[in-house]
């Protein structure tokens, strides 16, 4: 890879935080609470995607009473708290944001996940204080897979997407990251090596050791 890389910009679930095997168990937990019946491969269908929208599928296809997915949601939110404490983080993380650091380069955490999400996971590891700047569900009206919260991303960072690449571990990142115009990794936390190379991604890792290797860091 022959980039002069200036910015980094971060996915949180499956790139940080080792989030998706929480985010599932509550899920899992609220549907069964309402008494939902589901397919087995729903949670891996929804990987990457925000719990708004699996929600509002739940309650539209799946809950014969059509609940609010509101009420399933909020829910859902409550049982996340509960299991929180249970959260990792990506192993090599911080080490490799370390090296990121003292290189100089830019940094950004550009995620889905709701604030209050974020509150929860910053009150375990301060996550929010490791990134010059922070893009949350709140500061896009279109998500990901549309480039969106990419594209702020590099406003905000005032970066030129040609320096920057990007670490994400789903289809739709890598779909979002790529029509922002940013070289990306994909990670293979969440999906297999086929699967990000499918949705488009330039590299694929599987940890951040190798990712330093590559990247001569």
């Amino acid at each position: 890879m022959m980039i002069d890389v200036k910015t980094i910009l971060f996915d949180l679930d499956g790139v940080i935080i080792d989030s998706e095997p929480l985010h599932a168990k509550a899920k899992k937990l609220t549907l069964e609470k309402f008494g939902i019946t589901y397919p087995a491969t729903i949670f891996d269908d929804f990987k990457g995607i925000t719990d708004k929208v699996f929600f509002d599928h739940v309650s539209n296809q799946l809950d014969t009473q059509k609940r609010p997915s509101d009420l399933l949601l909020n829910f859902k939110g409550i049982i996340f708290e509960e299991i929180i404490s249970e959260l990792k983080l990506i192993n090599g993380f911080l080490p490799f944001l370390g090296r990121v650091k003292a290189k100089g380069i830019h940094s950004a955490l550009v995620s889905s996940t709701s604030l209050y999400s974020l509150r929860l996971v910053d009150e375990l590891y301060h996550i929010s204080d490791l990134f010059d700047v922070v893009i949350t569900e709140a500061d896009t009206e279109l998500h990901k897979p549309d480039p969106d919260p990419y594209l702020k991303a590099l406003k905000r960072t005032a970066a030129n997407p040609l320096n920057t690449i990007v670490i994400e571990d789903s289809p739709n990142g890598i779909i979002s990251a790529k029509k922002a115009g940013c070289f990306t990794y994909g990670l293979t936390s969440s999906f297999k090596s086929h699967i990000l190379m499918k949705a488009g991604a330039d590299d694929i890792i599987e940890s951040y050791e190798e990712l330093i290797k590559k990247l001569k860091f």
